[in-house]
């Protein structure tokens, strides 16, 4: 009896078999759910592009149309890409499993090599305790670099040219910047705004092409001394370290 209670818990202490159809059936869910939140993606660079289109038309109309809004184009622009950032953060976190079945136990598979364990390891890491890899930050600077970097440019051109040239080209720089005012806010100030706004968006746009992408985008990572200098100044905004677990 004793023996036969001894093989029972070593079956219990064994760990479980895992089926080519079980992993294959896990990558199905996987894939389905990146999927999905690439179809949000999608969903909320199409609003952008509308809005885009709309503020354009509405604001060259006509020479009596105010240059507000295009700011308020802006302003909705900047909107979706909050959202989209978001999004992008949750879809980083499904297609980042993807990737690790993909590299961990398909690709050795077609290799005929034994899987991945340390793939393996952090899969299982991350399906115990799903937390968001992609700092808020990295995800604003990748959406800037793939999408609303140029419609943020066009935005910012046409209001330009609205100011300047409606209803004729001012005579003067300061009549320029008195023509940029809104309601109670003065010209200079809105300027100002829309400087450190542009500013802030360079930057954000020009540190994706530094950073290291994250794992399911597909941008060649030029590595060198060079490159781990330009990297050590963006890697704050990048990756967010994984919390540990309270005990």
């Amino acid at each position: 009896m004793a023996s036969k209670e001894r093989d029972k818990n070593d079956l219990l202490q064994e760990p479980p078999w895992i089926s080519q159809q079980a992993m294959a059936q896990l990558f199905r869910g996987e894939l389905s759910r990146s999927d999905t939140w690439r179809t949000r993606l999608d969903t909320t660079t199409n609003w952008a592009l509308t809005t885009t289109a709309a503020v354009i038309s509405f604001g060259f109309a006509t020479p009596q149309s105010s240059h507000v809004t295009f700011l308020v184009g802006i302003w909705m622009v900047i909107t979706f890409l909050l959202i989209e950032a978001r999004r992008y953060r949750y879809y980083d976190l499904w297609n980042r499993r993807v990737r690790l079945l993909e590299d961990g136990w398909w690709a050795p598979m077609l290799r005929r090599e034994p899987i991945d364990p340390d793939a393996m390891r952090e899969l299982a890491v991350e399906m115990s305790r799903p937390q968001l890899q992609l700092s808020l930050m990295s995800a604003i600077s990748t959406r800037l670099n793939r999408a609303y970097g140029p419609i943020l440019m066009v935005l910012m051109l046409t209001w330009f040219v609205k100011v300047y040239s409606h209803p004729k080209p001012p005579d003067t720089f300061s009549e320029f910047m008195d023509r940029a005012h809104v309601a109670w806010l003065p010209g200079p100030v809105v300027m100002a705004l829309l400087a450190f706004l542009t500013l802030a968006a360079t930057y954000l746009f020009t540190s994706s092409f530094f950073i290291r992408a994250p794992m399911g985008e597909l941008r060649p990572r030029p590595r060198g001394r060079r490159a781990a200098l330009w990297e050590s100044f963006y890697r704050p905004y990048a990756i967010h370290r994984r919390r540990q677990p309270r005990r």
